[in-house]
């Protein structure tokens, strides 16, 4: 039986994605990673960070919710997820790396800072610092969305989870999207699917 560490509105959000578009089986122990409960030594021995999501397979602990994503298309995906041809490989790769690189601490920022964060501790001026972040990388994924659908080989793959999963934070953030009518549409779809609502509804 695979165990998922993590809440559901945190970086779990991308590997309960996953679970759902693969239909697996799992156990999901919900430990808030603004909580002590992170810091508990039974979960410590799994994941000494104390941070989540954490991946148990049998033998396997896995760290890391886009590592993670990226064992469980290839293990379980049979062919789902996943395109199993470099070229293709490679590009899942990008795309995923893209989203950690230039838009995650971003779009981490914006909804820490205009949501989750209580009033007195928000920073109007890191809200402002991420959205100008945001801008080139944007552009980019903007250009490259004209006349796709999704973000390989016109099919939906764990890049798509993982780029959605990370730009979903923004949109949570209240980032005005409507400069990027390609992101907008695309992020739309992704996140329409009954897959992701099954993982963020807790």
């Amino acid at each position: 039986m695979i165990t998922l560490y993590g809440i559901e509105w945190s970086r779990a959000k991308y590997v309960l994605f996953t679970l759902a578009e693969l239909g697996l089986d799992y156990q999901h122990v919900k430990i808030n990673p603004f909580e002590d409960e992170k810091n508990a030594l039974e979960y410590l021995q799994l994941n000494p960070l104390g941070q989540v999501p954490t991946l148990v397979d049998g033998d396997l602990v896995l760290t890391e919710a886009m590592a993670i994503n990226f064992y469980l298309a290839r293990k379980y995906g049979n062919g789902k997820l996943w395109i199993n041809r470099l070229e293709a490989e490679a590009l899942i790769y990008k795309w995923t790396f893209f989203a950690i690189t230039q838009l995650e601490a971003a779009c981490v920022d914006l909804i820490l800072h205009r949501k989750v964060y209580d009033v007195k501790d928000r920073n109007i001026a890191i809200v402002r610092e991420a959205e100008q972040k945001l801008v080139k990388p944007l552009r980019v994924l903007n250009e490259y969305l004209t006349g796709k659908d999704f973000l390989v080989a016109d099919q939906f793959t764990v890049a798509d989870i993982n780029l959605a999963g990370v730009l979903s934070y923004a949109q949570g953030g209240e980032f005005d999207f409507s400069p990027y009518s390609k992101v907008a549409q695309y992020l739309g779809v992704v996140l329409s699917r009954p897959t992701y609502k099954k993982a963020v509804a807790g």
